[in-house]
């Protein structure tokens, strides 16, 4: 069994911002090599639970203004999100 290939982190701050910039528009967050990885960013998106920062922080506030779907890649699943323009 081969080792899964090694993805470069996600700049959530970059997408965040990128996001906000684009209402309405779905982008791409990352690639992810398990499913279970991108659904666990994907809902910390959505409702603005922290990432795992050692500050507790998340760029995607406030909860609910963005939302997500999950596409599955031939090499794992990609995370896409769109900003709502507010809270829902």
């Amino acid at each position: 069994m081969s080792r899964p290939t090694k993805r470069p982190h996600a700049d959530h701050t970059a997408v965040a911002h990128a996001l906000r910039q684009q209402p309405g528009v779905w982008l791409p967050v990352g690639d992810y090599n398990s499913r279970v990885s991108a659904d666990n960013i994907a809902y910390r998106i959505r409702t603005g639970y922290p990432l795992g920062n050692t500050d507790g922080s998340t760029p995607y506030q406030p909860a609910g203004a963005y939302e997500t779907r999950t596409e599955l890649t031939e090499d794992g699943t990609r995370v896409h999100a769109r900003y709502t323009g507010g809270a829902a």
